[in-house]
């Protein structure tokens, strides 16, 4: 693969950017409904992007679709585990609602989804690589689930298992039959079975081995491009691309690592969230990983381009919303850990880019929303209406430049722990990190695959202010001064979780 990142062949300004200053001409493109392809990566936190503002991760992709469309920098997922996350995404439920806490708790492929609604207006659904709707398990069947994935309203399937789960004896996806493929499927297995420790811990990781096109992503992209380049424009197509990075095993090609080289940038910032200081051991242990991370992010960019420039190769460019964001976040090394299935801002705050006909160009907002807000989104830029039971918002008013505002805050839950942000101060209830309890340990739910029991209540209350300590260092929950403070969002963290529980959304807008 020749193809450098830095000089893809893409539009400086897709014509929708150039006809932003022209009323008639913008009122008369939006008159076709827009292609609409969403974007979702796995394990990237928010502020790993150029474009957000770390200069040090190289995302040209994503810094240029930011500079196309709108950034929106406090966007919060709804479960830092992947298929909770993921499911709340594709019904617009919150976990409370669909009974999805962990990875051990699948869709109802018969759940109402906004992808009904999609193909009702005359859409044609599509979901290409990484949906994780189902049980996570190392033998699971996607090829033999593919009819629930039809159920819940994509008409074209190709999904494809996680990079362990891809490694795993028993797994069948798509792309495990593309390894066998290239006669690579046992060794794929052998070679990531090596990162996995007895403890579910990661082991450093290497780079990817063999012809850098044969990676997950790569694939997953491979498989975006064919079905644009072969799907007929007679109507209009939703796209839900799933990539599998950067989650770990994080295991770029060798390409996107000599990008970073020995970079004397590469501990970031949020060193000074962990709980001591850190020796020389700890931050060159943190170091390669932080590197190999990052370049984890930048293939991903890589990807994101390629299917770019072929939409753009097509003609589809100027007739289509693109959105991008992720599942969870990662903690990179907040406050001693790597990973999710926590509260901290580096698990469940995640990136969202918007770019398409009508949406602003080159803005950032700092306007609070949340991933359960997508569906109503989607069907808000195809001219439909999401179903009846979405407890999402609809961001496009938002991403058209009609409001600077949308939610008066965010909400988040892990099993039983439950967290609420309000645009300065951040409450949560549980600590799944320090949680040292028998019961939690004992749990056959506990666990980097499974997350927080969901019939073990939370036992440590924090309490943070994110504008004067956005490291989440200082817990004011312990400090009696702030006692009123606490009382007023536990309160409203009580409003929130009454309001997400009624079955049909409260059109009011009183609280959310």
């Amino acid at each position: 693969m020749n193809l450098t990142i830095r000089t893809m062949r893409l539009p400086e300004e897709p014509v929708w950017r150039l006809l932003r200053q022209s009323p008639c001409k913008g009122a008369c493109l939006m008159e076709t409904k827009p292609n609409i392809i969403l974007i979702t990566s796995d394990h990237h936190r928010w502020d790993y992007m150029g474009c957000a503002g770390a200069e040090q991760v190289i995302t040209p992709n994503l810094d240029r679709l930011a500079q196309w469309g709108t950034r929106l920098e406090r966007v919060y997922c709804n479960t830092p585990l992947c298929v909770p996350s993921r499911i709340a995404i594709t019904t617009g439920r919150y976990a409370m609602n669909t009974g999805c806490f962990t990875n051990r708790h699948p869709v109802d492929p018969d759940a109402p989804t906004f992808l009904h609604e999609l193909r009702n207006a005359g859409y044609h659904t599509a979901m290409i690589g990484k949906l994780h709707h189902h049980v996570h398990v190392w033998d699971a069947d996607f090829v033999g689930h593919e009819q629930d994935v039809h159920r819940l309203g994509f008409e074209h399937v190709h999904e494809t298992s996680g990079k362990m789960g891809s490694g795993s004896i028993g797994c069948e996806c798509q792309y495990v039959r593309f390894l066998r493929e290239k006669g690579i499927a046992d060794d794929y297995r052998g070679w990531t079975g090596r990162f996995r420790q007895n403890n579910g811990t990661m082991r450093p990781q290497e780079p990817w081995p063999w012809d850098e096109t044969w990676t997950q992503d790569a694939y997953i992209a491979g498989q975006a491009r064919e079905f644009l380049a072969q799907t007929p424009r007679s109507k209009p197509f939703y796209l839900h691309l799933g990539f599998v990075g950067p989650h770990d095993p994080y295991d770029a090609p060798q390409r996107y690592r000599d990008m970073y080289g020995q970079r004397e940038d590469a501990l970031p910032s949020t060193a000074s969230a962990y709980p001591g200081p850190p020796d020389a051991a700890w931050q060159q242990r943190d170091r390669e990983k932080w590197l190999a991370y990052a370049a984890c992010i930048t293939e991903v960019d890589c990807q994101i381009g390629l299917v770019l420039q072929t939409l753009e190769e097509q003609g589809q460019l100027d007739n289509t919303v693109i959105i991008y964001t992720s599942d969870h976040g990662d903690n990179a090394g907040d406050h001693g850990f790597w990973g999710k299935i926590n509260l901290y801002e580096g698990s469940v705050h995640v990136p969202f880019i918007a770019a398409g006909p009508g949406i602003r160009a080159g803005a950032a907002s700092d306007a609070i929303a949340e991933l359960i807000d997508i569906g109503q989104t989607v069907c808000g830029f195809a001219g439909c209406p999401s179903h009846y039971y979405d407890q999402g918002r609809s961001l496009q008013p938002l991403l058209l430049g009609q409001t600077d505002t949308h939610r008066n805050d965010a909400y988040c839950e892990m099993g039983s722990d439950k967290m609420l942000y309000d645009g300065r101060y951040k409450l949560m209830f549980g600590d799944l990190t320090r949680d040292t309890r028998n019961e939690l340990q004992a749990s056959p739910f506990h666990g980097p695959a499974f997350g927080r029991p969901v019939n073990l209540p939370p036992d440590r209350i924090s309490l943070y202010d994110l504008q004067e300590d956005p490291y989440e260092r200082r817990n004011l929950a312990d400090d009696p001064a702030y006692g009123g403070l606490l009382a007023d969002m536990k309160e409203k963290l009580l409003r929130r979780l009454l309001c997400n529980m009624q079955s049909v959304p409260d059109d009011r807008g009183s609280v959310l």
